[in-house]
C-alpha cells in the first residue's frame, strides 16, 4: 500500500466516523428531544408564612390552623401506616396462595425472580433517595 493511498484511506474512515457522530448527535437532539416535551414540576402552594401575610391572620387564626395541620398530619400518617400494613396482608395472602399452586421448584424459581427484580429496582432507586421519605412540609408543626 502506497503511503498517499493509506493516508486517504485513513481520512476516509475518520471523516465518517465523524459524520456519524454528527448526524446522530444532531437527530438525538432535533428529534428525539423534541417528542418528549420537558418535564414541569407542579406550582407550588404559597407557604404559610406568606398565607399569614396575605390573609392577614391574627396570631390566634394561625395557632389554629397551625393546630389543624398537626392534627392532619397525624391522621394521614395514620392512614399511610394502615394501608401500608394492609396491603403488605394482601401481599402475604396473594404469596401462600400462589405458593399452594406451585411445585417447590417453580416455588424457588418465583422467590429468585422475585429476589433479581427488587435488586434491579434498589440499583434504579436515587442513591440519595429514601423509601418512604417525610414530605417536605412549608408550614411549622
Amino acid at each position: 500500500m502506497t503511503g498517499r493511498f493509506r493516508f486517504w484511506l485513513i481520512l476516509s474512515f475518520l471523516l465518517v466516523f465523524v459524520a456519524g457522530g454528527l448526524v446522530g448527535f444532531l437527530t438525538e437532539r432535533f428529534f428525539i428531544h423534541r417528542s418528549f416535551p420537558p418535564r414541569r414540576e407542579a406550582p407550588q402552594f404559597p407557604s404559610f408564612e406568606k398565607w399569614a401575610q396575605d390573609l392577614n391572620l391574627s396570631p390566634e387564626q394561625q395557632k389554629a390552623i397551625k393546630e389543624v395541620f398537626r392534627r392532619s398530619d397525624e391522621k394521614m400518617r395514620e392512614l399511610r401506616n394502615r394501608f401500608h400494613r394492609e396491603l403488605g396482608e394482601i401481599r402475604e395472602e396473594i404469596k401462600k396462595e400462589i405458593d399452594a399452586v406451585l411445585t417447590a421448584e417453580q416455588r424457588e424459581k418465583l422467590q429468585a425472580m422475585i429476589q433479581e427484580h427488587r435488586q434491579k429496582r434498589e440499583k434504579e432507586r436515587a442513591p440519595d433517595r429514601e423509601r418512604y421519605p417525610e414530605r417536605k412540609r412549608d408550614y411549622p408543626r
